[in-house]
């Protein structure tokens, strides 16, 4: 929800209705971003040409969420996935229904969600 302007009308305007929004920046460093960006499916079906928009937008987009104002912030550097949501619904309070998928299911979900975003 950057830029700011959008952030504060969205989150602004929900909070005044009286709306109970919490707001988690996940973060990771420079590094854990190119790697990740390193192993998108898209990445691979290039023919390994790396994602160049995408590996430009790392300093600012990292800058730009390390602000107080994105409330809670979660470190994603040493997380796996499952880690990151079982902490979040614990800080939120809510209870989780499905269990931790398989790890084999796990990547075979990535996989099916990197193919959709192939463009």
């Amino acid at each position: 929800m950057w830029p700011i302007p959008n952030f504060d009308e969205i989150v602004g305007g929900l909070r005044s209705r009286g709306l109970d929004v919490r707001h988690y920046a996940l973060l990771a460093s420079p590094e854990t971003l190119r790697k990740r960006l390193s192993t998108r499916i898209a990445f691979l079906r290039s023919g390994l040409r790396l994602e160049t928009w995408a590996m430009s937008q790392i300093p600012t987009c990292v800058a730009a969420l390390a602000q107080d104002r994105y409330a809670t912030h979660v470190d994603t550097d040493r997380r796996t996935t499952d880690d990151v949501v079982e902490w979040i619904a614990a800080d939120a309070g809510l209870d989780l229904q499905a269990p931790r998928l398989h790890p084999a299911r796990y990547q075979l979900r990535r996989l099916q969600l990197g193919i959709q975003h192939i463009r």
